[in-house]
């Protein structure tokens, strides 16, 4: 994919995604996807990323992300910011830590939150172009012991103090 510069292709991963993604309402922070992050998915973004730039893949390095990934998983979600130009450029760090609920079993925090980004994006706002803060938070989580469960429940609240709840099922991704 890298190589060719072709796209990352993302969407056996996706957990929720907006309509539009490039259409926003003015005035209004909003999300554009929430992406399942499995120890597999982690390492395909990394050796994507690695080849995009360049940069020579490992068997070290490999190794490392797969020691990084094990007993872990997580979900990146992608927003974007209402459009208050500077003031906007802190939204990503606004959002809340994220816990998972499994069904019938354990609940966890999240053990990592870490923000990429914002850098600027323009969105579709009725007729005209607006110029948004975009980027992601990834948040990650300890598997829990003895995980047998896989389905359960995200939640978190954004920059604007919504929150969201958002059912998953781990046994869906690779």
């Amino acid at each position: 994919m890298a190589g060719a510069h072709a796209p990352y292709t993302v969407r056996p991963w996706v957990l929720w995604d907006a309509r539009d993604p490039l259409r926003a309402v003015h005035g209004r922070a909003d999300l554009d996807a929430v992406i399942a992050e499995t120890p597999y998915e982690r390492l395909r973004y990394e050796a994507y990323l690695q080849a995009l730039q360049d940069l020579p893949l490992t068997d070290a390095l490999v190794e490392r992300w797969r020691r990084d990934a094990q007993g872990r998983f997580g979900f990146v979600i992608y927003g974007h910011s209402r459009g208050d130009g500077d003031r906007d450029k802190t939204f990503l760090r606004r959002f809340s830590p994220a816990t998972v609920a499994f069904a019938g079993g354990p609940r966890g925090v999240s053990t990592e939150r870490t923000p990429f980004g914002p850098d600027e994006d323009s969105y579709t706002v009725g007729t005209f172009r607006e110029e948004r803060y975009a980027g992601s938070v990834t948040y990650r989580f300890a598997t829990p012991p003895g995980a047998c469960r896989t389905a359960g429940v995200l939640t978190f609240t954004d920059a604007e103090g919504r929150r969201y709840r958002f059912a998953f099922d781990l046994a869906r991704y690779r």
